[in-house]
């Protein structure tokens, strides 16, 4: 049972090894908010760099919420999940003209901001706002799990841990136990190899009597959508087409233009119908994004004799396109690995 976990034993252990973030340095609920999004499928190393620039770029709510959406998305860019920067913004414009640019205080409030979910709700209630409220998240599951050696977990299971959660929470200390629990996840009760050695919690864990720590939580066998592209990069008079996705996955970011087709025999195909065109392949790059991965082929395209960026498509309900200055091009936010692509395109046209 969760009520057998033994918090003074936590907190003895967390005020041991508690680490030092930017964000445990000063719980405002503001800063604590951004944190545990940015924190949300990001390791702490990737987040530390982007959480300062983000707190010193914007302080508050009401810096947040009279920023442009689009220079906001250049901060993020690299973190990926961009639905979070979205949500953030949406977030700040809700705050301040319902709350007065405060995050509530009570878990119903916190739930009508756009982009707050039960866990992220009580992690500010209890770390910015010290209110005996439970979080629970993958690291706390796996915790909860092997305390109990559970090889199976139901969704009503998670309703039943945090109910038992909150009858042993410390009242006087609930962030500390919340931040405590999440860390003993990530560097102890990890999931691959568990130093159960180090654990203050071990003398009560089934899963180390019954030795099946290694089994719990039951791995889960991912399909990866795998895809070929070219990645097409028209250059002309000192500018490069990109194109805005106006809704779905990538929404607000620029990209390129792709086509699924190899690119040796997209190239063929460009030589042969547009002999006007000087052509470079690039360097072939892998992107991750969800349970994808696309192999992008890029194919610089650059025309002397015509000037292209006259030539510009016509937008439609998913793009927006856009010749842009190559000198510009900084300042549009886009995928981590498009900017890599577009980094090299730079150096290839430097004289």
């Amino acid at each position: 049972m969760t009520t057998e976990l033994n918090a003074a034993a936590l907190l003895e252990w967390f005020d041991r090894e508690k680490r030092d973030f930017p964000w445990s340095r000063e719980k405002t609920p503001y800063r604590v908010w951004i944190s545990e999004i940015m924190l949300q499928q990001t390791v702490a190393s990737t987040v530390i760099p982007y959480f300062e620039k983000w707190c010193r770029d914007y302080p508050g709510i009401s810096d947040l919420s009279e920023t442009p959406i689009e220079e906001a998305m250049s901060r993020w860019e690299g973190l990926g999940y961009y639905s979070r920067c979205r949500n953030i913004h949406k977030a700040a414009g809700y705050l301040m003209e319902k709350c007065n640019g405060v995050l509530p205080s009570d878990y119903e409030g916190l739930r009508l901001v756009p982009g707050i979910g039960d866990y992220t709700a009580r992690a500010i209630l209890s770390i910015a706002y010290g209110k005996p409220y439970p979080v629970l998240d993958a690291n706390v599951r796996r915790i909860l799990q092997r305390l109990e050696g559970r090889k199976d977990w139901k969704k009503a299971d998670d309703g039943r841990v945090l109910k038992e959660l909150e009858k042993i929470i410390p009242v006087n200390r609930p962030g500390d136990f919340n931040e405590a629990m999440m860390q003993l996840g990530q560097q102890i009760c990890s999931t691959g190899s568990p130093l159960c050695g180090q654990c203050p919690l071990s003398a009560n864990c089934r899963a180390l009597e019954q030795g099946i720590t290694a089994e719990i939580p039951a791995k889960k066998v991912k399909k990866i959508k795998m895809s070929e592209k070219t990645v097409l990069l028209f250059h002309s008079e000192g500018k490069i087409l990109m194109r805005k996705k106006k809704k779905g996955l990538f929404h607000d970011l620029w990209l390129l233009p792709t086509v699924e087709e190899d690119s040796c025999e997209r190239m063929k195909r460009i030589n042969s119908e547009w002999s006007f065109l000087n052509t470079q392949l690039l360097t072939q790059r892998n992107h991750f994004y969800t349970d994808n991965k696309d192999t992008l082929s890029p194919c610089l395209i650059t025309s002397e004799e015509i000037d292209l960026s006259h030539m510009t498509p016509g937008d439609d309900d998913t793009y927006e396109h856009k010749w842009i200055e190559v000198s510009e091009l900084d300042k549009y936010p886009c995928p981590s690995v498009y900017r890599k692509i577009l980094d090299e395109v730079i150096e290839y046209l430097q004289p």
